[in-house]
């Protein structure tokens, strides 16, 4: 499981490249692991990488506001903190892929005096990023749980679509998903709500 989590191919995510929910950004590929059973507390939040570019206050605060809707607490001293959860967040790519579609000619013709239509395959290549985000939870050095999430992108900027795998992990926070699951979600317009359904 835990070699599982360390990395989600893109390709794996091209399975569901059909999905208008995908290609807008909005499923999330998440999988989950937790040794045992956690108690929320405070924590310590720190940073595995550079995220260069990445406006990362405005980030660690959404972070920090799904966090506390599980219960956990955030302390900005890392002495007396319960747990030490270190997030990453990256982007690879880009990817091309393949589309095609079906479309009418602007002419057609008669056929045993019918008219018929004529269709002809169309080809488009769409280049697309995958953006991945992981939260692992740590106490006294060891290994508690840990959260990744995948999702594809149009733009490789960090600080575009992170609200959408912040949602996406969020009912995965110290729990084991088993599998990989795929959660989407959608962004209301008017409130800036996210909501998040197993799909």
């Amino acid at each position: 499981m835990l070699k599982k989590l360390a990395y989600l191919s893109p390709l794996a995510l091209l399975i569901f490249q059909g999905c208008t929910s995908l290609m807008d950004g909005h499923l999330v590929a998440v999988d989950s692991h937790a040794t045992k059973t956690v108690q929320a507390g405070t924590y310590y939040l720190s940073s595995k990488g550079t995220e260069a570019g990445l406006q990362k206050q405005t980030f660690e605060n959404s972070l920090q506001n799904m966090l506390a809707s599980k219960g956990y607490t955030r302390t900005f001293v890392n002495k007396g903190a319960q747990y030490n959860i270190v997030y990453d967040y990256t982007v690879t790519g880009p990817f091309t892929t393949e589309e095609k579609f079906s479309v009418p000619e602007t002419y057609g013709g008669y056929h045993s005096g019918l008219f018929e239509e004529t269709w002809y395959t169309n080809i488009h290549y769409v280049n697309y990023f995958v953006k991945a985000l992981s939260l692992s939870a740590y106490a006294n050095n060891v290994s508690l749980w840990r959260v990744k999430g995948h999702v594809q992108a149009e733009t490789p900027d960090l600080n575009q679509d992170y609200q959408y795998l912040i949602s996406g992990i969020s009912n995965y926070i110290d729990q084991s998903s088993g599998k990989v699951v795929y959660v989407n979600v959608v962004k209301n317009s008017k409130t800036g709500d996210y909501t998040a359904t197993k799909w």
